[in-house]
Parts: C-alpha cells; structure tokens; sequence
C-alpha cells in the first residue's frame, strides 16, 4: 500500500477529509508507530484540534490499516505475479 492509498483508506474508515488524512499520515511517518503512540496520540489531537479520545481512535485505524497492508505483503509478496 503506497502513501496515496493509505490516506484514501484512513479518509474512508475515519470520516477525516484528504487533507486531514495527510496531516495524520504526517504525524505517524515522523514518529516511530511503535514507540510512544501517546505523543502520536497528542500530535494528531493538536493537528486536527479534536480530543485525544478521538486521536485514539483514528490512530487505531491507521495501525489496523498499515497491519492490512503488512499481511497482505506477507500472504502475496510479488503483488500476483
């Protein structure tokens, strides 16, 4: 799943707008997504200026849709070839 993909899939499970999409994929490609997801946390809250309840949740989504495209990495490695 390349960068475009990826923030059409998060606008399209979060209700977020494009732009809002970008800002989040901004935020998690400048952090370490398995380091401190509470500064993520906090970083999307203050980008989107919504709570950090609600950059939770849309930081869940993101793992859910970044782990989507690991497995199918994993399960078809050559893309159908």
């Amino acid at each position: 799943m390349n960068k475009t993909d990826f923030i059409a899939e998060l606008a399209k499970k979060t209700g977020l707008s494009a732009a809002d999409s970008e800002k989040v994929n901004e935020v998690i490609e400048s952090n370490n997504l398995l380091g401190n997801a509470a500064k993520i946390v906090s970083q999307i809250a203050a980008k989107l200026n919504i709570s950090e309840e609600q950059a939770q949740d849309i930081l869940a989504k993101a793992k859910d849709i970044i782990g989507g495209g690991i497995m199918d990495k994993i399960k078809n490695p050559f893309g159908g070839q």
